[in-house]
């Protein structure tokens, strides 16, 4: 296959030449041709040195660039050998993509002035859950209750998995949106775990993908706590938006996320599905 694009004057390339233009090391490059990724155009029988082609390191430099997403060396080999799971790969690179984008909101929303708020469309994704009723008003308490209940999880084997961080759930939108609101809701507090270890099924819910409208909010808790939901509702109806679900609160930067944020400094998603 390769001699049918062999080009007059072609260059070949030490593995020196090579690790420099790719910015990486001769170890990188050797471990690569062990696994079977990328073969050096050509090899020395008789002093072992290796020579590569501007084939091989446009094939390097998309090595490269597919472990910058985050994509595993087996996932790489399956996907040039043919035997690679393509929707499993492809729920493993959403997840990535999901939590870059967390990343980005909340360094974005963290960089803008406190009490900012912005609105977009959003595609609240595909995940697995911790679940635990939240029946309690008063924040203080709330933390408190959440606390234990994340400490029950742990000791009972669930592991955490780092896409959409802590959120809760509320239900009952239809009754807020048109103004008849008449008590406040039971929530259920959700917690993205790894599917692949579930120690008790009863405690866990899977939550398919769903289009959203969404604000993201930089400021005080206690505020966007009380007010968020409805904030967002308001912002529904100028657009003629109705609700199609319950409202996600989504705890982007918060208490449970290090001892030295300051409150005023927590930043929320609200999303509603529509």
């Amino acid at each position: 296959m390769i001699e049918r694009y062999k080009l007059e004057g072609e260059k070949l390339y030490t593995i020196r030449e090579v690790a420099n233009i790719c910015d990486i090391s001769r170890a990188t490059l050797l471990r690569m041709e062990e696994t079977g990724f990328d073969t050096p155009r050509y090899t020395n029988p008789e002093s072992g040195f290796r020579y590569y082609d501007v084939m091989n390191i446009l094939k390097i430099q998309r090595y490269l660039s597919l472990k910058r997403l985050g994509v595993s060396q087996k996932d790489i080999l399956a996907y040039y050998n043919g035997t690679l799971d393509k929707q499993n790969f492809l729920t493993k690179i959403r997840e990535q993509l999901d939590i870059a984008q967390r990343c980005v909101d909340e360094f974005e929303s963290s960089f803008t002035e406190r009490e900012s708020i912005s609105y977009s469309y959003y595609t609240i994704p595909e995940l697995t859950c911790y679940t635990f009723p939240c029946p309690i008003r008063q924040i203080k308490k709330q933390v408190e209750y959440n606390y234990s209940e994340i400490k029950k999880m742990y000791d009972a084997g669930f592991k955490p998995y780092p896409t959409t961080p802590m959120f809760i759930v509320m239900p009952g939108l239809d009754e807020i949106y048109d103004g008849t609101d008449k008590e406040p809701f039971e929530s259920t507090m959700c917690i993205t775990i790894n599917p692949k270890s579930i120690p008790d099924p009863s405690r866990v819910v899977h939550i398919k993908p769903r289009q959203a409208f969404s604000l993201i909010y930089h400021g005080d808790n206690d505020y966007i706590m009380e007010n968020g939901g409805k904030i967002l509702l308001e912002e529904m109806k100028k657009r003629n938006l109705k609700p199609a679900g319950p409202l996600y609160g989504i705890n982007i930067v918060g208490i449970f996320f290090g001892h030295e944020i300051d409150p005023d400094d927590y930043v929320f998603r609200f999303a509603i599905p529509i």
